[in-house]
């Protein structure tokens, strides 16, 4: 035999030998069927409420204005009886074992006021929502979708919150609640039940057990950004309270790093800060327009500020304005840092150890030397203008 021909034959069974068979093969993709009713979503909007609205449930636990529906068990839609998706099956089964005691734990608002009031549950936030509509984004949004809207926008802030303090849900026992009432005799009443306390503007209960109640019409806020930015600053302090071991910070000497970590979401939503607790009663309340970082940098290069051992032995309603500036700042820092170090601070002030020994144990230094980094760091970072 020829020696090319003995090479051609030799190649020829090599290939044959790798060549797959068709056991070998990988098994096709059944055939697409497209579902008509449902387009292929497993599910179909239950036709007890307006279709266009059933979206805005994907992303609740419950929605009073479903809540009640014999017929979609609250979930706001219904299985779809020709196609099966296990996306939206297994979400709306999980969705109505939860109606029952969703109710119950939210029927004491309703109690309370003695009226059926609009609630919507996220995994992290208990919300109560009076305001009939709000512009956002020259669109008048009516109730049912701006309370959804709010409650995704605190949800989001939750989970900004531990994902920047690096921690998680164990540390929280129970949700935030926030009330956003119409009516100033509602928020007097409201805000006198379920915070113990009463403000025609907004009003906080801190710690273990953390509400917001607020007034939130035009006479308190210009428009739907404001609203919103008070309502981030504020629940931040109540995040920040209940995170464990729960205490409220602003009251026990700490009250730098209560006002500072929430006018820092402020800012970092906003490049804005304008809320300031304490002056609730004072909506025109203003330091520097709320643009701080050149304000604080100047403050640093002139050395016209007060002394950080100082700033950080006040309570929340002894800081001054220059000193929220302040506040913000060192939280900015300390973030920027190592975040991680901050939340142990956070956790040890929380505990009442001594700001000397919690600054030595979490961070490793002294008020002294921190401040002398902190400055450095401001003059390097912060813009002139």
């Amino acid at each position: 035999m020829p020696k090319l021909t003995a090479a051609l034959l030799a190649l020829a069974a090599l290939s044959s030998a790798h060549a797959p068979s068709h056991q070998d093969e990988p098994a096709k993709p059944p055939p697409f069927v497209r579902c008509i009713p449902c387009k292929n979503e497993g599910r179909l909007p239950c036709a007890a409420h307006p279709k266009e609205e059933m979206h805005f449930e994907d992303g609740v636990q419950m929605c009073s204005l479903v809540a009640g529906c014999a017929t979609c068990n609250g979930t706001g839609w219904l299985d779809c009886a020709d196609c099966e998706n296990p996306r939206w099956g297994d979400a709306l089964a999980t969705k109505r074992a939860q109606q029952a005691g969703l109710k119950t734990y939210t029927s004491r608002f309703d109690d309370e006021m003695k009226r059926p009031l609009r609630k919507i549950v996220t995994p992290h936030i208990m919300l109560v929502w009076e305001l009939d509509e709000l512009k956002i984004d020259k669109r008048t949004v009516r109730h049912h979708e701006l309370m959804h809207i709010y409650a995704e926008r605190l949800e989001k802030l939750f989970v900004d919150y531990t994902t920047v303090m690096g921690t998680g849900a164990r540390d929280f026992k129970d949700r935030m609640t926030v009330f956003v009432w119409s009516k100033e005799a509602d928020q007097m009443e409201g805000s006198t039940r379920f915070t113990g306390q009463s403000n025609q503007r907004g009003v906080k209960l801190l710690g273990a057990t953390s509400a917001y109640s607020v007034l939130g019409t035009k006479q308190n806020f210009r428009d739907d950004t404001a609203l919103h930015r008070n309502l981030v600053h504020n629940v931040t302090h109540l995040i920040l309270s209940h995170q464990a071991p729960s205490q409220w910070l602003g009251n026990i000497k700490h009250g730098w790093v209560d006002e500072g970590l929430a006018h820092w979401f402020e800012e970092r939503y906003w490049g804005l800060c304008d809320n300031y607790c304490y002056e609730e009663q004072n909506s025109n309340v203003d330091f520097k327009g709320g643009k701080w970082k050149p304000v604080v940098r100047r403050m640093v290069a002139e050395n016209d500020l007060a002394p950080m051992a100082e700033v950080l032995q006040k309570n929340t309603d002894g800081l001054s304005l220059p000193m929220h500036a302040l506040a913000f700042s060192y939280v900015d820092y300390l973030l920027a840092t190592d975040a991680a170090k901050f939340n142990e601070l956070c956790k040890l002030l929380r505990k009442r150890v001594e700001t000397r020994d919690a600054l030595a144990k979490a961070l490793g230094t002294n008020v002294l030397e921190l401040e002398q980094r902190w400055k450095a760091w401001v003059l390097a970072t912060y813009p002139v203008r």
